[in-house]
Order: C-alpha cells, then sequence, then structure tokens
C-alpha cells in the first residue's frame, strides 16, 4: 500500500463544500454584465485588492459558496497585476476555493501522505462598506496539475461572503478534467475532495450554475492556469 493511499484510510473525515469559483475578466465592469444577464441577480461590488492589481464583484451561490468575479482595478499600476493573469486572452475560470476544513488537520494529513504543501497563511481587507474581512489559506504545492487542484480557506470569524452577496443562483455541478485523472483521483482522495475527476486531453475545470433564467457553464481558458499560488 502506497503512502498516499494509508493517509486515506487512516484519515478522519470532514464536511467540506466549495467555497468559491474566481472567474477572470480584463474588464471588471463587463464582467459584471456578463453574469448580471445570465443569473439571477447583478454581482454586487466586493472591493479593491491592493497590490495585486484586481478588484472583485461577488454573486451568493448558496449559503456558503460564492462566484468571484476577478477583474482589472484600474486605480493600480498595471506591474502590480500577477504576469499570468495580464497574459490572459480570454476570460474563464482562474481558480476555486474548498472550505468548511480544520486546515491544521488537512496540512498534516497531507505531509504525512508525502504531499507538499505552503504554510497556514493568514489574509485580510477591508470592503467598500467598511467592514472587514480576516481568512486563512493552504494550499497543495509541486503537484503539476494548476488550477486543476484548489486551495483550502477558512474564514475564521468573518461573514462568509456568500451571506453577503445577492443570490445569483446555485452550483449545479463541478467537475474536473484531466488526462492523468488517476494521479489527480489519488491526490483528492488523500484531500478528502469529493469532486469527479474525468480523464479528457485537454485540463480544465468546468463549473455549470443553474438559476431561473437556465444554466450557465464555466470552463478554464487554454492553457490552463497554474492556480492561486500560496
Amino acid at each position: 500500500m502506497s503512502s498516499l493511499d494509508s493517509a486515506v484510510a487512516a484519515r478522519s473525515y470532514s464536511i467540506m463544500h466549495i467555497d468559491h469559483l474566481v472567474w477572470y475578466g480584463a474588464d471588471l465592469a463587463a464582467g459584471r454584465r456578463h453574469f448580471a444577464a445570465h443569473l439571477d441577480a447583478e454581482p454586487m461590488y466586493g472591493g479593491e485588492h491592493p497590490g495585486e492589481g484586481t478588484a472583485n464583484a461577488v454573486l451568493s451561490l448558496g449559503p456558503a459558496t460564492y462566484l468571484e468575479i476577478l477583474g482589472r482595478d484600474v486605480g493600480q499600476e498595471d506591474s502590480s497585476l500577477d504576469p499570468e493573469v495580464a497574459s490572459f486572452g480570454a476570460p474563464g475560470l482562474y481558480h476555486w476555493a474548498v472550505g468548511g476544513i480544520d486546515l491544521e488537520a488537512l496540512a498534516a494529513r497531507a505531509a504525512a501522505a508525502g504531499l507538499t504543501g505552503s504554510a497556514l497563511v493568514p489574509g485580510g481587507r477591508v470592503k467598500p462598506d467598511g467592514t472587514r474581512l480576516d481568512w486563512l489559506c493552504w494550499g497543495r504545492s509541486g503537484h503539476g496539475f494548476g488550477a486543476l487542484v484548489p486551495f483550502f480557506i477558512d474564514w475564521r470569524a468573518s461573514e462568509h461572503p456568500a451571506r453577503a452577496a445577492p443570490r445569483g443562483g446555485r452550483l449545479a455541478a463541478l467537475t474536473v478534467h484531466t488526462p492523468e485523472a488517476e494521479e489527480l483521483r489519488r491526490i483528492f482522495r488523500v484531500l478528502d475532495l469529493d469532486v469527479p475527476v474525468i480523464e479528457t486531453p485537454l485540463p480544465r475545470v468546468e463549473a455549470r450554475l443553474a438559476s431561473a433564467r437556465g444554466e450557465m457553464l464555466l470552463a478554464s481558458p487554454v492553457p490552463l492556469p497554474r492556480g492561486y499560488v500560496i
């Protein structure tokens, strides 16, 4: 039995959920109009990310799941934008996050299985309404699967963004596609990720959103981004 499989057998299960999807389009205003036209509400402006060159808008997809629409912040210098983000030729799913997990336990389980990961990294910012968001993140590293692998987040004492945002619909399905499906499934088992992994030539993440207006399919841009690196 491999170290990965041993870690799966020994782990304690937690209740996880898709915390949020991050869709990037350079023009944030255009992105807001796009989702307002296809979902049940207009995305709410969420604020700027100082030093990162971006700002966002958000739509709730459930009590603990939301869509983050990420775009350029025209008030920041172009040089502050991540080079990979600046290079995107078309809008698409940039990365995704999972919540509802003890991050220390997750990091320990991954290490026991021989999987490298980041430190537990705190973050935070002030929203336009003056309230503060604080979070803690952990990410798997060195895996070569890019944005197919999510990062993990704990909102600590903050109000979850999904509760403050207008309800745009719901996340009906999320699937991950890769030519190396079995290896990615083994990693997902260690991380306790109950997300379908489908073997296809083109790596991508696909999310299906459902609303009163119908369904909307979101997918990763080509080439696949490296994802959010912690």
